[in-house]
């Protein structure tokens, strides 16, 4: 939670001196060129379809692994993560 990261900012004694909210504009551009989201939904689909095979060829941690980093791209362009910019300083000392 984004309130939660700025809490502990602060808690640290950081200030925010600027703050970019990324969105999805650069995964939307990456898909545009790369494809990487529809190319990791592919992957995802073929490691759903043969994971016990993979599992037991490379153990249930590395495919779990495998697994989250797959959805990380498609979350980001579907928006359900939010990448942020932080430039942070020592607070008082701007």
């Amino acid at each position: 939670m984004e309130e939660n990261v700025e809490a502990a900012f602060a808690h640290a004694g950081l200030a925010i001196e600027r703050k970019d909210v990324i969105g999805t504009e650069w995964r939307e551009y990456a898909e545009e060129r790369t494809k990487p989201a529809s190319l990791a939904l592919l992957r995802l689909s073929r490691l759903r379809r043969q994971r016990d095979a993979l599992v037991e060829q490379f153990g249930k941690d590395i495919c779990d692994s495998v697994e989250a980093n797959l959805h990380w791209e498609t979350f980001q362009l579907l928006g359900k993560l939010l990448p942020t910019v932080y430039v942070l300083s020592r607070a008082g000392q701007a």
